[in-house]
């Protein structure tokens, strides 16, 4: 039984190692998932400004060139806050399967705790037996030693 108890273990082991590979990847693209939040918020915050120069520039005389580079400039961070959009929205679906696989790894890990729990509380009930049989064992050999109940 002992041997038995020592494989799950091991096994347990190796569940938990791949619970805690799933928790570092896991921490690993939230990380990812900030940065392109705070990369997609600082292009907006570029575009607002661009906007924001592209609006005041009717109180000055600029050629229709200059115009068109800025309508272009817009359009390019425009361009950048939609592939920012796109690498969020990628990050998130990676993130779900990675919570889902989490998920999983954890059942697993409780599954197997539970199933070891079981296996030791039944050898220690098996041990407890065994040593109530070798306490009935002495006490009968002790008893016979005696001569019975009346002696």
């Amino acid at each position: 039984m002992q041997q038995r108890i020592a494989r799950f273990d091991r096994i347990l082991k190796i569940r938990e190692d791949s619970r805690r590979n799933e928790q570092a990847i896991l921490a690993a693209e939230r990380s990812e998932e900030r940065a392109v939040l705070s990369h997609i918020s600082k292009l907006e915050g570029e575009k607002a400004q661009a906007i924001q120069d592209f609006g005041s520039t009717g109180t000055q005389a600029i050629s229709a060139n200059d115009l068109w580079f800025q309508r272009q400039f817009i359009d390019a961070i425009d361009t950048d806050i939609t592939k920012g959009k796109s690498s969020l929205a990628e990050v998130r679906t990676r993130i779900a399967g990675t919570e889902a696989r989490l998920v999983e790894r954890h059942k697993d890990v409780r599954i197997m705790e539970t199933y070891i729990d079981h296996l030791k509380e039944a050898n220690f009930q098996e041990q407890l037996g065994i040593e109530q049989n070798e306490l009935d064992d002495v006490a009968t050999m002790q008893f016979s030693r005696r001569g019975g109940v009346n002696s």
